[in-house]
């Protein structure tokens, strides 16, 4: 217990802080909405003409998908540089890793994220 109850103190202290900052501004923070603080800002510019048609959330999703992907593919390199230590431990490790990772790629796959339309 005493190994871990440094770790039990910061996560307190970091919910307490959130929960602090929260209600300070609720109470602090002004309370008069004018038009101009209730209208959208969008770099400052004034929007001339409504937008032909509307930006397809396909690239996000592709590009959110990518990073996702992109950084558990990064995660192979440690384990890889480690692997004539870890052995067999190491081989089952990657193997369940790749099958989260497999499993996360067919769930998004049947979601039909990578079908262009």
């Amino acid at each position: 217990m005493a190994t871990t109850l440094p770790i039990f103190i910061m996560v307190a202290l970091a919910i307490l802080f959130g929960v602090l900052v929260m209600v300070i501004t609720t109470i602090i923070g002004p309370k008069k909405p004018t038009p101009e603080k209730l209208a959208p800002y969008e770099c400052g510019m004034q929007e001339i003409a409504a937008p032909k048609r509307r930006f397809p959330v396909k690239y996000l999703l592709t590009g959110m998908l990518f990073i996702v992907f992109d950084i558990e593919i990064v995660s192979f390199y440690p384990l890889a540089i480690l692997m004539r230590q870890l052995k067999v431990f190491g081989l089952i490790e990657l193997l369940v890793f790749l099958l989260i990772l497999m499993v996360g790629y067919i769930y998004v796959w049947r979601k039909g994220a990578f079908t262009w339309e």
